[in-house]
Formats: structure tokens, sequence, C-alpha cells
């Protein structure tokens, strides 16, 4: 076993995001106990361990502290589960959050703040204006700078321009294909991953407990979360 640094910063800025949006929206992010089955003793204090660590990483962001519970409790709470060999289950806290709600609560305070706000709208093309600059070798050089963007409007099928100072490529996983846009010889910086979630009725999880299992017959993880009154699965 050996410590990857990357996955440890990248953990740290998560929970530091974690916290930003439970302080900044907490009407749309509140912590949610997930509980973790375990099926082996061996497993239990090797589970806990990276558990605890994972609590000690949070630091001053730290939701609250994980903890064990019996095999009696963890089937009270997912009856579902595999009976056989549960010896119990470890209950640690994350966060949920409500991306869809918060990005409207963004457009709407944008629209507050004096922001102009276009939605249903895609990029087509950009609009670029060439400009002297002074080299630093003293010649004079000219560079082509995106002033904006041609948009196209799906509801009424009509296209317009946004002309601005400044272009924001704020579009997450289609950054490449904005930025091929511009230039398609663009090398890609960004590898998108995509997932499966369902939404099932309520019955599959309780109202304020969640279900992590890493340890599923094809080696992959399974996760059961209350979402909205309906229980959201994969």
């Amino acid at each position: 076993m050996q410590f990857d640094s990357e996955q440890y910063h990248m953990v740290k800025e998560a929970l530091s995001e974690r916290g930003n949006l439970l302080k900044i929206a907490p009407h749309l992010s509140y912590p949610l106990p997930i509980m973790l089955p375990v099926y082996k003793w061996y497993l239990l204090p090797y589970y806990y361990a990276g558990i605890k660590a994972y609590d000690l990483v949070s630091g001053r962001q730290l939701l609250r502290w994980s903890y064990v519970i019996s095999k009696t409790k963890a089937l009270e709470l997912f009856p579902m589960l595999k009976k056989e060999k549960l010896v119990g289950a470890i209950v640690y806290y994350d966060g949920q959050h409500n991306d869809a709600r918060m990005n409207i609560a963004l457009a709407f305070t944008a629209i507050r703040m004096g922001a102009n706000i276009a939605n249903h709208c895609t990029v087509t093309d950009f609009i670029h204006e060439n400009i002297e600059i002074n080299s630093s070798d003293g010649k004079t050089e000219t560079k082509k700078i995106i002033r904006g963007v041609k948009c196209l409007d799906r509801y009424r099928n009509k296209e317009f321009i946004i002309r601005a100072k400044c272009v924001v490529n704020a579009t997450g996983p289609y950054t490449d294909e904005i930025r091929q846009l511009d230039d398609p010889a663009t090398p890609k910086i960004c590898q998108p991953s995509a997932g499966v979630h369902i939404v099932l009725p309520d019955y599959y999880s309780p109202t304020n407990m969640g279900l992590l299992d890493p340890n599923t017959s094809d080696g992959r993880v399974i996760f059961f979360l209350p979402w909205q009154k309906h229980t959201m699965a994969g």
C-alpha cells in the first residue's frame, strides 16, 4: 500500500468544496449517513481504519464521526441485505447536494445581480477579432482573439450573437468540444466518465441513511441513497 499524494489532495479539495456547499446552500446540501456492510470479520478493522482516516482528513470539515453498528441494526435499516456471513456495518457521514436546484439558484442570483441568462442555447461558433500587439523584440504581431459567440436558440430555432470582452468556457464535460470548436487541432484535456443511475421506490432505503457496498460479485461499487422521497441506485 502506497500513499498517493494526488488522491489525497483531490479528497481534501472535495471535502473543502463539500464544506463550502453546506455553508452557502444549507437548504440544498445536508449531511447524509452512509452504511458500509461488512461480510468478513477481518475486513471490519480494515474498513474501519480507512473510514477513520477519512474522518481525520476531513479536519474542520468533519460532519460527524463514523461508527460501527451490529448485524441486527444493519438488517433493520436495509432488510434486503444478504444475511449470510454479514458481521456488521460501518456508518460514515458524507454530504448530499441537489445540483440541479443549485444551478437554478445560481442563474436566479446572476439575474438579480444584473446578468442576462440564455437557457437552452447552444454555442455554434466564435466571433474573432484581429488585434495588433507588440512582441518582446519590439515587432508588431497580429493575434486573433475571441470577442463573442454565435448561439442557437433551440426553442425558436434562431441564431443570435453575444459579444463580450471575455468568454469563459465553463462547460464541464463539454470543455473539449467547445475548445475544438475554436481550433479543431486543440488536444483534449478532459476525460469524462459515465455512470448509470436508476430511481427506485422509497422503500429500498430509509429516509435518513444510504448504503454503499464496495464488495459486489463483479468488483464494482453499488449504492442506494435516499433522494427526493425515492431511492437512487447506481
